[in-house]
């Protein structure tokens, strides 16, 4: 695999709509050619205990962030063809 893209998605709680934080990297030819990372306000906007041991991300921390179709607008050109 010479081109593709890798997206790491974390989760404030148990369901998937609760997307907090994104990391993209584009790799193209073998090389990284480009990358994004982006704070989620989740939704619904909870956290529980074991998301944020897994990543340490809290309510504070995305409070003020975006929700996710707002950040997907910036992820999808990056990830085209």
């Amino acid at each position: 695999m010479e081109n593709f893209a890798a997206i790491d998605f974390e989760t404030a709680n148990e369901q998937r709509t609760s997307v907090c934080s994104v990391g993209v990297v584009i790799v193209r030819d073998g090389e990284i050619v480009d990358n994004y990372y982006s704070l989620i306000r989740p939704e619904p906007e909870y956290y529980t205990y074991w998301n944020t041991r897994v990543h340490g991300l809290t309510l504070a921390d995305t409070a003020c962030a975006p929700v996710f179709p707002t950040v997907w607008q910036e992820i999808a050109p990056r990830i085209e063809d």
